[in-house]
């Protein structure tokens, strides 16, 4: 932790408010959709005095006190910068009074630690399903937990999923779906799955940091939409040694309709979203025998409208 953060506290912020949010392009969908997102969906009294920039066009740009930056690993690893812009890019988040990082990456993991090789953070944003215990090394630094809720547009799509839930999911015509970056635990998924109903879809490109877009053979946000609107579980297994629950897979899930399920046999680190979590292969053919998959959408529906909605929870963390 650099000395000038220790004791830190961020500043009470109050509406409206200055605000840059960053975010980049070319590298991660995942990450640029969540900044859109997030930026859409503030509250009216915020978002004239809030501005969401590419990273290469924020370079030009006279900064906001307050940046908050979406991915900081994905920024400074996009392809259209170079040396020099990655130089700037760093004065220029360090110059700002408040330099927020926003995140949604397992404590523990190489991706975690990447975050911080860079600016002097004054806060951190962690976005999931449940709140994570910060290494010693950052416990010092001012944390938020944002739960990753639907934003308000998105509550309709899940209003309307949570109301047909039981009578279209069985009609579903692909059981399963495995879509990730290839590893052996996956490989080693999609051949039990096959074993038990062999009409999935499994896409599991080659790894390869910083290019998740379409034009490197990834799919986009709404070519994995289309997928998952005709499957009925999206499964997956996590690439790291970590217990965590990925709430980007999950909310993907339900917003096409789909049953998310993690598979994962280690106790959890960490409260898990009811039902989305079981043991093995085994288990989940149990529970696709029975009532239970359409039953599990409604209530994690019916438990994220409860939320405020994206934007607002943003909002009410300061």
């Amino acid at each position: 932790m650099p000395p000038s953060l220790r004791g830190s506290r961020l500043p009470t912020m109050s509406s409206p408010f200055d605000l840059d949010i960053l975010y980049s392009r070319a590298t991660d969908w995942l990450y640029g959709n969540l900044a859109t997102r997030l930026w859409s969906d503030l509250p009216d009294d915020w978002r004239p005095r809030a501005r969401l920039w590419d990273v290469p066009d924020w370079l030009a740009a006279a900064p906001a006190r307050r940046v908050l930056a979406v991915n900081w690993a994905g920024l400074v690893n996009d392809p259209r910068l170079s040396q020099r812009d990655v130089v700037v890019l760093m004065s220029k988040v360090n110059s700002a009074a408040e330099r927020i990082l926003l995140i949604a990456e397992c404590v523990g993991t190489d991706s975690f630690q990447r975050q911080f090789q860079g600016p002097e953070w004054t806060a951190l944003v962690d976005v999931g399903w449940h709140p994570q215990t910060l290494p010693a090394a950052l416990a010092s630094l001012p944390y938020r937990f944002l739960y990753h809720t639907p934003t308000r547009a998105e509550r309709a799509v899940l209003a309307q999923v949570q109301a047909t839930a039981a009578e279209q999911f069985p009609l579903r015509p692909i059981p399963w779906a495995v879509v990730g970056k290839a590893t052996a635990g996956r490989a080693a998924l999609v051949a039990e799955l096959t074993d038990w109903e062999p009409d999935g879809v499994a896409f599991l490109p080659a790894d390869e940091p910083w290019q998740g877009r379409p034009d490197r053979g990834r799919l986009s946000r709404a070519q994995l939409a289309r997928l998952l609107a005709k499957t009925r579980f999206y499964v997956w297994v996590s690439r790291h040694a970590h217990s965590h629950f990925e709430a980007f897979r999950a909310l993907e899930a339900l917003l096409s309709g789909a049953c998310p399920i993690k598979l994962d046999a280690r106790p959890a680190d960490g409260p898990e979203a009811p039902g989305c979590v079981l043991t093995d292969v085994a288990v989940l053919r149990r529970f696709a025998a029975t009532d239970a998959p359409a039953r599990l959408i409604t209530t994690l529906c019916a438990q994220l409208l409860a939320r405020p909605p994206l934007g607002a929870a943003f909002a009410a963390l300061w």
